[in-house]
């Protein structure tokens, strides 16, 4: 009876993707002591038709700031996850000096639209460094385990200054000063450096976020550190100087494993093809490098008073950070409106917008909209359908949402990508784009949605995506897996 809790009479799923089993489960002071038969304790929880599992690991999330006034990181908790890794593509807040907090929260804003007063207020700003900044949310305390990547846009803006956001090529004292700051980060405990050169991503003023200004001689340099050391992983959002095409080459070149988001897949598109077609030759020769995927579509719910998905386009970038009025007389503006749209259905671009596909999500004054996709509007009104959306939008100030679903819409691509190897589940991007989406409850989905209702994939095979997988890449060697002398990080589900 020297247990301090029993888990009792539920199926173990310990996260190798064995075959479940009953038992119960034993642990004293945070560690796993036995799993067996008829085991007893000083308290017991009865968990008879229900699955205990390792605790789940999200590797994608945004939880930099609001782990400082939300210690229990939700709701990525409420779905069982209880290890996070924060500050991916390349937006951590440290290392960060003071005259670049406002920026940092701006751009922040911006990119993965968190709320600047909630930043300002919540954040304590007791660190500069990124060593100081693992060190007071240490201090500030967590419920779930945490850690984060060394954010490629901070880092620059570290060490450069302001002319991080102007100027493409690093000094050499500037690349030093960077990969020294990236070794500090690691051998402190972060999970790894983070980069995004994704045309999604645009920072203060409409410009590209700092990340996407370098080129591969810098990214290259920042990454060594981690080959050096033997420890620690790369978080990619790719394009620019870093394709998804060229990462194999780079891993293999360099030594440092990485992890790039998101692969996803597109209905009608080739995109999947190709790309594992590229996975499947760095496999073969021997590449570390594993896309993300989710088992969820891509869904934003956007206003026009920040249109996310629209905002890599140059018109709606140039509006980011002009005010409600000035928004609105661009909007109102034929001949801002003709611009915009040639730039919106440029299909060269990343985002070709289906109009049938956009729907009218919430409309304060016409609810019978609401479900309404916008061609289906434009031909009731008798407008184009950007001109339908602007029209409607404009005459609720902006508060009209709308629905995009910009990817992750083909359900078969989805579960061939379950099945194939070196993928990890990511991008749930809990604690980012908090008025847009959540995607925090990617574990609930998986399991009720995936293996539940479809049997797209057995439940012992997606808690080991969703656990031991993801830990044994990252290199967590005690989380992941339920056993004797693990910590006891444990999911309890029905």
């Amino acid at each position: 009876m020297d247990a301090d809790l029993v888990i009792r009479g539920g199926t173990v799923v310990d996260g190798t993707g064995a075959p479940g089993y009953r038992a119960d489960v034993a642990v004293r002071g945070g560690t796993i002591t036995e799993i067996g038969e008829r085991l007893d304790g000083r308290r017991v929880l009865e968990a008879d038709g229900h699955i205990v599992a390792p605790g789940f690991l999200d590797i994608h999330t945004h939880y930099d700031a609001q782990v400082f006034w939300d210690p229990e990181l939700s709701p990525s908790s409420w779905h069982g996850v209880t290890s996070v890794v924060a500050g991916n593509c390349g937006f951590s807040i440290a290392p960060c000096r003071e005259e670049h907090r406002d920026l940092i929260a701006r751009t922040l804003h911006h990119v993965e639209d968190m709320s600047v007063p909630t930043l300002k207020a919540g954040i304590p700003w007791d660190f500069a460094t990124f060593p100081e900044y693992l060190a007071s949310v240490e201090r500030h305390g967590t419920v779930v385990n945490f850690t984060a990547y060394i954010g490629h846009t901070a880092l620059r803006l570290f060490v450069m200054g302001d002319e991080a956001y102007e100027r493409e090529a690093a000094t050499d004292d500037e690349l030093a000063r960077m990969a020294a700051a990236v070794r500090e980060a690691v051998e402190a405990g972060s999970a790894g450096f983070s980069t995004t050169a994704a045309p999604t991503h645009n920072g203060e003023g409409g410009r590209p976020v700092p990340s996407r200004l370098s080129d591969l001689r810098e990214f290259e340099t920042l990454i060594t550190p981690l080959g050096q050391l033997g420890q620690g992983i790369v978080e990619v959002t790719p394009g620019g100087a870093w394709p998804t095409q060229d990462l194999a080459d780079i891993q293999l070149r360099t030594g440092v494993p990485i992890t790039w988001t998101a692969l996803l897949t597109r209905k009608g598109s080739t995109y999947l093809e190709d790309v594992l077609a590229q996975h499947a030759r760095g496999i073969a020769a021997g590449a570390r490098v594993w896309p993300q995927i989710t088992v969820r579509p891509l869904t934003f719910r956007m206003t026009m008073a920040d249109p996310f998905v629209f905002n890599m386009r140059p018109s709606f970038a140039a509006l980011m950070d002009r005010p409600l009025e000035a928004r609105l007389a661009a909007f109102g503006d034929p001949a801002w409106r003709e611009q915009a749209l040639s730039e919106l259905e440029d299909s060269e671009r990343f985002f070709h917008p289906d109009w049938g596909a956009i729907i009218v999500a919430e409309s304060r004054d016409h609810p019978e909209l609401v479900g309404l996709d916008l061609a289906s509007l434009a031909a009731k009104t008798g407008t184009g359908e950007l001109d339908a959306m602007l029209d409607l939008a404009m005459s609720e100030d902006l508060e009209t949402r709308y629905m995009i679903v910009l990817a992750n819409d083909d359900e078969d691509g989805i579960y061939r990508l379950l099945h194939e190897d070196q993928m990890l589940l990511g991008l749930s991007d809990a604690g980012a784009h908090v008025s847009q989406l959540c995607d925090a409850v990617l574990p609930t989905d998986l399991l009720g949605n995936w293996v539940r209702e479809r049997e797209a994939i057995s439940l012992e095979e997606a808690v080991r995506k969703l656990t031991g997988e993801p830990a044994t890449v990252f290199g967590y060697r005690n989380r992941g897996v339920l056993a004797p002398g693990k910590a006891a990080d444990v999911t309890v589900f029905d």
